[in-house]
């Protein structure tokens, strides 16, 4: 084995425990989604502004890290033919 597959299957587990992460923070992600519409809608702050736009670039980079880790994990794990 060497360490392309070994770091292959680190990153489908990581990315495995992050995506059991956003299951357990559900409410969490949702609530950053609709806050995000309230910037339009309502006239904030900017403490509250800042804080809805941090969650949300959480959220992006959260579910980002998750895609390319799959993406890497499965590609370096892969069967040469």
């Amino acid at each position: 084995m060497n360490t392309k597959k070994i770091f292959g299957y680190i990153f489908i587990v990581i990315s495995i425990i992050l995506s059991i992460a956003i299951i357990g923070q559900l409410p969490s992600f949702v609530s950053s989604i609709t806050n995000l519409s309230n910037i339009f809608n309502k006239n904030i702050d900017s403490e509250k502004f800042g804080n809805i736009i941090g969650a949300f670039m959480y959220w992006v980079i959260h579910i980002t890290l998750i895609i390319i880790l799959w993406k890497y994990g499965r590609k370096w794990t892969k069967k040469r033919s």
